[in-house]
């Protein structure tokens, strides 16, 4: 889905302003490099705690005019905390993009209702892969899961394709007190038996799982007969 952009109402018109060092070594940041990127660095919000009220300004009317495209957006967004920048936040929840709204959860919780939590995480639960938000949601997903995220994981275990069910597999052992960690290498060999595009497979491993977290598996398994 497109994020907003410098199109949008949120790119304010361009003023004259005084040069400022600071200002301008917070723009280099913008730039992520490949070794940037690889080591996770995001933009230089350290330079918002000693800038002067015209230069938060200048920031925050940097940070409108871009587009909210991952963590490193969110992350600036969130340290400028103005009206502002959280409405721009909020604003970009209704894109769904999930690394978005999974970044938003990890910096900003506090603009987001717990019941809108668990809709932004059953939403990614469903769709998201591991390039795009999957990763965070389940990071996630480890400090919230109400019922309606594990019935989302079980539904998840039937239904998604197999390559990112060992992990939700692993989750629903952790969150069960199955497993010290959410994907606990001793039981490895458990977790990948779910990927398998073999609808029967599945359907044997799914009733091994819900034996061992004490779920009816049935409830589940003739939903889709």
């Amino acid at each position: 889905m497109r994020s907003e952009g410098c199109a949008s109402r949120w790119c304010l018109p361009v003023v004259q302003t005084t040069a400022s060092e600071l200002v301008d070594r917070f723009r280099d940041s913008l730039e992520i490099d490949y070794e940037r990127w690889r080591e996770g660095i995001g933009y230089d919000i350290s330079l918002l705690k000693n800038a002067t009220a015209e230069e938060r300004s200048e920031i925050e009317r940097i940070l409108l005019c871009k587009r909210v495209e991952d963590w490193r957006d969110v992350e600036a967004l969130a340290a400028l905390d103005s009206p502002k920048s959280r409405e721009k936040l909020q604003s970009a929840l209704t894109h769904q993009v999930h690394a978005v709204a999974m970044a938003i959860l990890n910096y900003a919780p506090h603009l987001v209702s717990l019941e809108e939590r668990s809709e932004l995480l059953v939403s990614a639960l469903q769709s998201a892969d591991f390039y795009h938000g999957l990763s965070q949601t389940l990071q996630e997903v480890e400090q919230h899961h109400p019922p309606v995220i594990i019935d989302t994981l079980l539904n998840c275990l039937l239904d998604r394709e197999s390559g990112v069910l060992s992990h939700f597999a692993g989750m629903l052992m952790y969150l069960h007190g199955k497993a010290d960690v959410p994907f606990d290498g001793k039981q490895r060999q458990f977790y990948l038996r779910f990927n398998t595009p073999d609808r029967h497979q599945r359907e044997t491993v799914f009733r091994e799982l819900c034996e061992t977290i004490a779920i009816d598996a049935n409830k589940y398994l003739e939903a889709r007969k």
